[in-house]
């Protein structure tokens, strides 16, 4: 993973945003690519709050970042609010349910409790929906006792260029900011923070376009996110294969002339998916050439007949995610998001973690 890269990338968010400050999602693992460097790199360029998903993503981020201000996506689950006090975690609220067990520990405390509330905007996930607002509305005393930090709602759409969906949950999101006006307001994700000053409100939470990911995936514009991770396996052997034979599991690639096939273990154990076989491409000395056969457990085959002999050897590396594999490229062609590309890298994938410039 190249940190540099990641530094880049959240410069030229913060940059999009102009005065408004970005938070740094950091939830499955820093999108599988290891919380505690993308957060320790974030840090560095001044991000000072951070999303997680997960209790035990809050709890191990902590021990990284002592005084960050650490926020978890999922809320107040049963038997987590020991935790998130002694960890100085800060609950993202999304339902009257939630947050009325969170007032119930302030007062036993006596202490105030900091606190962050979700509302839904359209989004039908998490966050206090309408009837609920409704309520919270009413009954300002529920807040006694909770440091209100934010309130934030999420945007469904924003990454679907002709959806009409993002300018009704900014409308929706501007009435209900007017009703509850305490703590800073966030509606943003990556894609947001590129529809304009209008949804960026008081911070921004990018997540996918800090790695690499582009902002905009179908509007055919470049994505000016730089790519972020790396991920090469080596050549095990290079094979002759002759008309009509087959490739892999299922006879599901029959080759038209003589072809070199490589064979290269990564598989779908690797979260290299399956869905890649026989559409997916993988690069050899900056040259493309084709995933053919099934993507199996271990192994991936590719047809290297284009390429000279001296970039075929044992050991040879190939790149299946960079330079020339941008991850949105490499997600697309597997009929998937980025996001699901990058949180499916296993661990065979030894993870090594750059300062260069890449």
């Amino acid at each position: 993973m190249h940190l540099d890269a990641l530094a880049a990338n959240y410069r030229t968010v913060v940059a999009e945003l102009g005065a408004v400050p970005a938070a740094g999602v950091v939830k499955a693992d820093g999108y599988g690519l290891g919380a505690v460097p993308v957060a320790k790199t974030l840090w560095s360029e001044g991000c000072r709050r951070f999303f997680v998903a997960r209790i035990d993503e809050g709890i191990v981020l902590r021990a990284a970042l002592p005084t960050a201000e650490i926020n978890v996506f999922d809320g107040l689950l049963p038997g987590t609010a020991g935790d998130m006090v002694a960890h100085d975690l800060v609950p993202v609220i999304n339902s009257l349910e939630q947050l009325q067990a969170w007032q119930r520990l302030a007062i036993a405390a006596d202490r105030e409790l900091p606190t962050g509330l979700h509302i839904d905007t359209g989004m039908r996930r998490l966050g206090l929906p309408p009837d609920e607002c409704d309520q919270l509305a009413d009954r300002p005393d529920l807040l006694t006792g909770l440091g209100v930090r934010h309130v934030i709602s999420h945007l469904a759409s924003a990454d679907v260029s002709a959806s009409p969906q993002s300018g009704r949950q900014l409308a929706l999101f501007c009435e209900l900011r007017r009703r509850f006006p305490f703590g800073a307001a966030s509606l943003a994700n990556s894609a947001g923070v590129f529809l304009g000053s209008a949804y960026h409100f008081d911070f921004a939470r990018p997540g996918i376009s800090l790695y690499g990911g582009s902002p905009y995936p179908d509007s055919g514009r470049p994505n000016p996110m730089r790519s972020v991770v790396t991920a090469e396996a080596p050549i095990i052997q290079v094979r002759w294969a002759g008309p009509g034979e087959t490739v892999g599991y299922g006879a599901t690639h029959t080759v038209a002339s003589d072809a070199r096939i490589a064979t290269v273990p990564v598989g779908y154990a690797d979260g290299f998916l399956r869905s890649s076989s026989n559409v997916g491409l993988a690069a050899i000395a900056g040259r493309l050439v084709p995933i053919v056969g099934r993507v199996s457990m271990d192994l991936i085959t590719i047809d290297v007949t284009a390429l000279e002999d001296h970039h075929l050897y044992p050991g040879a590396p190939v790149e299946l995610l960079g330079r020339h594999r941008p991850v949105d490229d490499v997600a697309e062609r597997a009929g998937t998001v980025p996001h699901e590309f990058l949180t499916h890298l296993g661990n065979r994938f030894e993870r090594r973690y750059l300062t260069e410039p890449s």
